[in-house]
């Protein structure tokens, strides 16, 4: 029963997420800025090496080519890349900052406004910089390590490159999956959050994982509309309308997706946090009613009431 009673948990997480988007359209907008500011400086980072393919003489200092016309990145263009990435990674932690304090007030009762989740953003801006770096260094070396391997010639290599990958960045995910909340909602520094976060997340990783599938089955449905709308506007012979409405619902699909992804760690953190479902206009105080919790362990009555 306990089995089910999870999975029943992490559905109704993945619908509040979505209702919470729903209620608070401003948090879609913080992800359009977050999207627009990754671009940016995406499209910041690559351009050096863009601009000198194009043969523009501005850009020579990026790239080298050695006597067998083989073309390598210069340590400036590395560097520059390293800040890019570290920026952007920055921003990220940013919005999603914005996004899981207002997502929090609307699921503890509260009612925020356009600038709630931006100004506890700002409130944080100093422990966010120094964790936006972190996460970009870590990005970074993962991403050495999976080209390293790729691009070795010997085929164990690409194995164990690929594996130790893999292995890095799923502790990394555990371990880090509540910092976010940490940092803007409990005001937590880097090392104090880093610290707390794998207790949480290891009383929440059944409902963390149902909770995820539920929110990309609703994303991948939220597309199959997108298709829904347009497929019968182009065999209508409005092609142009029809290629439209599938472009823009999908994107405002992606983009409602990604951000209720963030909204389930709120919700997540709540429940980690209180052992009570968290709720909107009472539906996940539906959810615990209808489960009960005559049938959890002693362990987990323990950790509810708070006396673990």
């Amino acid at each position: 029963m306990g089995f089910f009673d999870t999975i029943a948990r992490g559905w109704a997480i993945s619908k509040l997420s979505f209702g919470v988007v729903w209620r608070d359209p401003e948090l879609l907008v913080y992800m359009l800025f977050s999207s627009i500011m990754v671009g940016l400086t995406v499209f910041a980072g690559a351009l050096p090496g863009i601009g000198y393919e194009m043969g523009m003489p501005m850009f020579d200092w990026a790239m080298t080519t050695d006597p067998e016309d083989k073309t390598t990145a210069t340590g400036p263009y590395f560097a520059w890349i390293f800040f890019t990435y570290t920026i952007g990674a920055t921003f990220v932690v940013f919005w999603n900052c914005a996004i899981t304090y207002s997502a929090h007030m609307r699921l503890t009762g509260g009612d925020p406004r356009f600038m709630t989740g931006i100004s506890a953003a700002m409130r944080h801006l100093p422990t966010i910089v120094v964790w936006g770096i972190i996460t970009g260094i870590f990005g970074i070396l993962m991403r050495l390590i999976r080209d390293a391997a790729a691009n070795s010639k010997n085929p164990a290599m690409q194995v164990v490159g690929a594996i130790f990958a893999f292995i890095a960045e799923t502790a990394w995910w555990i371990t880090t999956f509540f910092i976010i909340p940490m940092i803007v909602l409990e005001d937590k520094g880097v090392r104090d959050a880093f610290n707390s976060s794998k207790g949480l997340f290891v009383k929440t990783w059944g409902e963390n994982i149902t909770s995820g599938l539920g929110v990309g089955l609703i994303g991948f449905l939220l597309v199959l509309v997108a298709f829904a709308v347009g497929i019968p506007l182009i065999l209508l012979g409005l092609v142009l309308p029809g290629i439209i409405a599938i472009v823009v619902l999908m994107l405002l699909a992606i983009l409602w997706t990604n951000t209720a992804e963030v909204v389930v760690v709120a919700a997540l953190y709540e429940f980690a946090r209180t052992g009570e479902m968290p709720d909107l206009d009472g539906a996940g105080k539906q959810v615990q009613k209808h489960l009960g919790w005559e049938n959890e362990s002693p362990e987990m009555q323990a950790w509810r009431e708070g006396s673990a």
